[in-house]
């Protein structure tokens, strides 16, 4: 029998959530000087956040592919 393929998709998002949760109450609980943070730092910020979490994925969805 095969897994249902929605489990992992679930995990996925509530890692993400998880993640967006911590990240919120980092940047509100920690003080940044608002003159310093700038749209590009965040741009920046969000995408180094997205590639870090989406590029080990990818890589072991390749490898779980290749392997099937």
């Amino acid at each position: 029998m095969t897994a249902p393929r929605s489990r992992p998709v679930r995990r996925l998002l509530l890692v993400l959530v998880a993640v967006a949760v911590v990240v919120a109450v980092a940047a509100l609980s920690l003080e940044f000087p608002r003159d310093r943070v700038t749209v590009g730092a965040l741009i920046v910020g969000a995408s180094l956040l997205v590639g870090a979490l989406a590029l080990p994925a990818l890589i072991l969805a390749g490898w779980r592919s290749s392997g099937e």
